[in-house]
């Protein structure tokens, strides 16, 4: 059973993001999809975790759960979930899983994983109508293509064949969203993102068996710079088992890379170079394949997870990079003991628009 924490502290006030509803950061997906929408949600079974750190949701107090909305991710194994009332954070919990539930970042077994967050969901008193779930950006892949001139079917197609040629996934295994960008000449520009259908329908199979229908789906890379709220930066998670980079520049997400680190090969400082070196290869792929939207030295990077900290670790990536660290701020009010940087996907999703 959870082990619930009963204090309360203060919450500090935080600058106000962009809007989400217009910026392909928070809804780059969702212009138009190519596949039709997952089957919908229904049921439920539960066991019981275990909790290493918990705090009751503040909206326990509150006459109505109308308001409050939770976001609920998988970061390393274990099941992060933050409860949001009016843009401020309310309540959250770390709860350990067994590790054969996720394997490097991907669901194993979604039948178990969907009893666990039931019985997280349960323990916690915790609601079901409005819950963010961050899926995991491995093999999921982002582009900007130049599509000038097509509408409809035929930049249906267009996309689909670019996603096969240039992205390396195959149209029939992935489900496919896309976005025109605004304020490029003639709306040539056109924001991709592929996605595994594996990716997606394990998630849903794991929350129907939880009963949760979920009112947004988001990949981790993207929460992550939804919560930063720049338009240029770069931003680096690691946890146990997986790491993102992402790199966002004039409001765009040009690069997203996730990579899953097995347990048994890696420990901590092995971890932390594997992340210095995929930001650095980050850095230089976005260069040679944006030559029109370079990134400044200026645009700061952000570390994040609960394995991205420390400050050899900053001072090896600014170093390497040549990039300033940025210090996190979000869109949302905390109390002073909320660990932000370890929550930085879920307060992501709390942000988005369904």
């Amino acid at each position: 059973m959870p082990t619930l924490k009963i204090r309360f502290g203060r919450s500090s006030a935080a600058s106000t993001p962009p809007d989400a509803a217009s910026d392909p950061r928070s809804d780059a997906g969702e212009a138009e999809t190519l596949e039709a929408s997952p089957p919908p949600i229904e049921a439920s079974t539960r066991p019981s975790p275990e909790s290493r750190r918990a705090r009751r949701p503040g909206w326990l107090r509150l006459p109505s759960l109308d308001r409050t909305r939770v976001a609920a991710s998988v970061e390393g194994t274990s099941l992060r979930i933050v409860s949001v009332v009016d843009r401020r954070v309310a309540g959250w919990a770390s709860i350990p899983l067994d590790s054969r539930l996720v394997r490097n970042g991907q669901v194993g077994d979604p039948t178990d994983l969907g009893a666990a967050i039931d019985e997280a969901f349960d323990r916690l008193n915790l609601p079901k109508h409005h819950v963010s779930w961050a899926l995991p950006g491995n093999q999921a892949s982002a582009r900007i293509l130049d599509l000038p001139g097509l509408h409809g079917p035929e930049l249906k197609r267009a996309i689909a064949e670019e996603v096969e040629a240039s992205l390396g996934a195959a149209a029939d295994d992935s489900y496919l969203s896309w976005q025109r960008l605004e304020g490029r000449i003639r709306r040539r520009h056109v924001f991709v993102l592929a996605v595994p259908k594996a990716t997606v329908l394990s998630a849903l199979e794991a929350l129907e068996v939880a009963g949760i229908r979920p009112r947004t789906m988001d990949l981790r890379p993207l929460a992550l710079i939804r919560a930063i709220g720049r338009n240029d930066a770069v931003v680096a998670n690691l946890e146990e088992g997986n790491l993102d980079v992402a790199i966002v520049s004039k409001g765009v997400p040009t690069l997203l890379r996730s990579v899953p680190l097995p347990g048994s090969t890696t420990g901590p400082e092995a971890a932390q170079n594997r992340l210095a070196d995929e930001i650095d290869r980050a850095l230089a792929y976005h260069d040679e394949t944006n030559l029109d939207r370079p990134l400044g030295p200026e645009a700061p990077l952000y570390l994040t997870g609960r394995l991205g900290t420390g400050i050899a670790l900053t001072e090896k990536v600014r170093a390497l990079t040549g990039h300033p660290i940025g210090r996190l701020s979000t869109g949302l009010d905390y109390p002073a003991d909320f660990p932000v940087n370890e929550y930085l996907v879920n307060l992501g999703l709390a942000l988005k628009r369904a």
